[in-house]
């Protein structure tokens, strides 16, 4: 069983910064299956003369629709 990235790796997604991609998916310890994942499940990523990017507002807002789908 594969247990993930070690917490030490993982970092806090603040709300006010935009992310590069493979930063937002190493602070959040994500690889592309998650990511992809997240994206077909309303995860918003921003594209920019071919470089994508996760607003960390974006990524609360994906968060929280999550738990409102739940209940």
């Amino acid at each position: 069983m594969k247990s993930g990235k070690p917490a030490e790796y993982l970092q806090p997604i603040d709300d006010g910064k935009t992310y590069p991609l493979l930063t937002f998916m190493k602070a959040t310890g994500w690889g592309r299956h998650a990511l992809r994942e997240a994206r077909h499940k309303g995860l918003r990523v921003v594209k920019v003369s071919g470089r994508c990017f996760v607003r960390g507002w974006d990524f609360s807002e994906f968060l929280g629709g999550l738990c409102d789908d739940e209940t």
